[in-house]
């Protein structure tokens, strides 16, 4: 008797479960628009959940079976999602009518995470135009200029690192070594730290952000659900960073400031202007939560500076390098660096190389109220209700054939003036556009082309014993990113 009593119970809880998590499916049929078929408890997002498809490669495959339309329907979970095809839509969304999608989707719990959900990428509304305004002069071309000596300090460091590197094995895991080198950057130009990242293996700043983006099973979970279904990342109370990487960047944050201002000292850097910021706003002492922002306000947004601009770079670096081996002849072409007209050649092929890969192969908006489109069959509109997420496809319309012919070619050479004018606005977005595109776009060029210059100015790169090819993607991810790291050879070139 207990056991079909506890046999009824079981099956009550699954028809629950299965009623719950089913509820919105028929939201996309009833508009008439095409969709992918959701199951239970995942969704349409089966293959991402199992994790046989990054969430890039799952969207690039729906932009690609869903040709000619502007948008198709999925559900993300159990919650209707759009992705957006129609290049006209990803200008309205992204730019024209912004002010209806002002936010990511990204929504994490201020308890359980306090740096992660206070930082640029999560913040909404007023705080975070607030927060972005006041950040934005860190990073115009003046300041660009400033830094580059310091980048290239670091590069020259970078070269001993190669240097020792090289002399012990000629095989060298180069996302490795520029996760390194970008470290160094980002601490000395942002806060004016020596991270002693090249030198020290053993680096706290190298051992704690590369904790970052360390994809195990259950930390695949957690960041999927956190793009996907943020609602049941707080629901479930989901941390996505460990209590230690948040202690370490307030640690980093408040004792420089405090060491600066004990010592009058001021570099006009990233982190002088959060020192600046969160005076202006003791001295006002006002009520207004737009500017009365608690100290890990401030904290965070070092947190997105540290973790967002070296893994961008360093990736992109790493990712450069492995098609050059491929490529015969761009890899003679860039050698020829200090010859100055060639110096250009360098940022087409970083920006060629981020049109195969996107770091983040996605971006995302979240409606924030009801909006009117016109209908899949183009008479009359259909409403997308308030909080329907909003996906753009990168990796698909980086890799469409009407956009780029031979779309798995390397060629720098789509990025001459010439060839970007021939194409269509949007179809190359790896720094997003509109009001929440990449603050630190400028920045992350600079250290790419600077690590680029450094290491194929002094080596041949070739392939090794270890060189994966093709390069398999490392599905724990939601970046894009290898999964058994890069290796390659570096010869020393004779000059």
């Amino acid at each position: 008797m207990l056991t079909l009593w506890l046999l009824g119970a079981l099956a009550s809880l699954l028809f629950c479960i299965y009623v719950y998590t089913t509820r919105n499916f028929k939201f996309w049929k009833r508009l008439g628009v095409p969709y992918v078929i959701p199951y239970p408890l995942v969704g349409s997002l089966k293959d991402v959940a199992f994790q046989k498809k990054t969430i890039g490669e799952f969207l690039k495959d729906v932009y690609n079976e869903h040709k000619g339309l502007r948008f198709v329907g999925f559900y993300s979970f159990d919650q209707p999602a759009m992705l957006v095809r129609d290049l006209d839509l990803i200008k309205n969304v992204l730019v024209k009518d912004s002010h209806n999608f002002p936010d990511h989707l990204i929504a994490m719990d201020e308890d359980l995470d306090p740096l992660g959900s206070k930082n640029l990428i999560a913040m909404k509304g007023p705080k975070w135009k607030h927060m972005r305004m006041n950040l934005t002069p860190t990073f115009t071309s003046g300041k660009m200029k400033n830094m580059f000596s310091l980048v290239e300090e670091c590069g020259q460091q970078f070269d001993k690192y190669l240097e020792t590197s090289v002399a012990q094995s000629s095989t060298l895991d180069v996302k490795n070594a520029t996760s390194k080198f970008t470290i160094d950057v980002i601490c000395s130009c942002a806060f004016g730290i020596e991270s002693n990242s090249l030198k020290n293996p053993k680096a706290e700043f190298t051992h704690q952000l590369k904790k970052t983006f360390e994809f195990d099973t259950l930390r695949s979970i957690k960041s999927t659900v956190a793009i996907l279904s943020p609602g049941l990342l707080k629901v479930l109370r989901m941390k996505l960073f460990e209590n230690s990487m948040y202690d370490f960047i307030r640690d980093a944050v408040w004792n420089t400031i405090n060491y600066r201002e004990k010592n009058g000292i001021s570099r006009k850097d990233f982190l002088d202007i959060l020192r600046e910021l969160r005076k202006r706003a003791e001295n006002l002492k006002s009520d207004d939560p737009l500017y009365n922002l608690e100290d890990d306000y401030y904290a965070a947004q070092a947190f997105t500076f540290f973790t967002a601009g070296f893994e961008t770079s360093s990736t992109t670096m790493s990712f450069a390098l492995y098609e050059l081996i491929i490529h015969l002849t761009l890899r003679r072409r860039l050698h020829t660096v200090y010859n100055k007209p060639r110096l250009p050649y360098y940022c087409l092929a970083a920006i060629q190389t981020l049109r195969k890969y996107p770091v983040l192969p996605f971006l995302d908006r979240k409606c924030a109220k009801s909006q009117e489109i016109p209908a899949p069959s183009g008479e009359g509109t259909i409403t997308i209700p308030a909080g329907t997420g909003i996906y753009i496809p990168l990796l698909g319309i980086h890799y469409d054939p009407e956009y780029y012919p031979e779309p798995e070619k390397f060629n720098p050479e789509r990025f001459t003036d010439e060839n970007k004018q021939s194409r269509p606005n949007y179809t190359h977005m790896p720094f997003g556009e509109g009001p929440r595109n990449c603050i630190g776009m400028r920045f992350g060029l600079m250290q790419t082309k600077t690590g680029l210059i450094h290491i194929l100015s002094r080596y041949e790169v070739e392939p090794s014993k270890e060189t994966q090819i093709p390069l398999e993607f490392d599905k724990k991810s939601f970046l894009m990113s290898s999964k058994e790291g890069i290796h390659l050879k570096l010869n020393k070139v004779t000059i």
